[in-house]
């Protein structure tokens, strides 16, 4: 499958730009909210400069609830739920065959995207990826 993605179609030829992300000052609460709004399964976690600090999924954020811990901001919650995995992080300049195979090596749903100061930029999620290939293989 991924012989047929040559290296010329870049990560920012794909990636979603208009990223929404996350604060810790942000509750639990409010993050199940704006994914359930806006139809994502996870964010990346921007400091004050938009650099990104980690990432937080729903999958993240349930044992938290079933917890009791609805209302906590994310920066008070355990530093394994919060952003202490390591971040799949690709610039935009990335062939799109490397990101499908840290994709699937990774075992995440989404690539976190950013700049040489490591500033928030995009996102490629699995969505991403599949559009893609519908496209390329003008299946759609």
């Amino acid at each position: 499958m991924t012989e047929s993605v040559d290296q010329s179609t870049l990560i920012k030829d794909i990636m979603t730009s208009h990223v929404l992300s996350v604060t810790l000052n942000q509750t639990v609460y409010h993050v199940l909210k704006l994914a359930k709004e806006k139809n994502v399964t996870g964010f990346p976690v921007i400091d004050i400069d938009r650099k990104v600090i980690g990432v937080v999924s729903t999958l993240d954020l349930i044992t938290e609830v079933a917890a009791g811990k609805l209302h906590l901001k994310l920066g008070e919650l355990p530093l394994v739920i919060k952003v202490e995995k390591d971040v799949i992080r690709l610039s935009p300049d990335t062939p799109v065959k490397k990101a499908l195979l840290s994709l699937i090596k990774n075992r995440v749903g989404r690539i976190i995207i950013t700049d040489k100061d490591n500033k928030l930029c995009g996102i490629v999620s699995r969505k991403d990826l599949i559009n893609f290939f519908i496209d390329i293989n003008k299946l759609g």
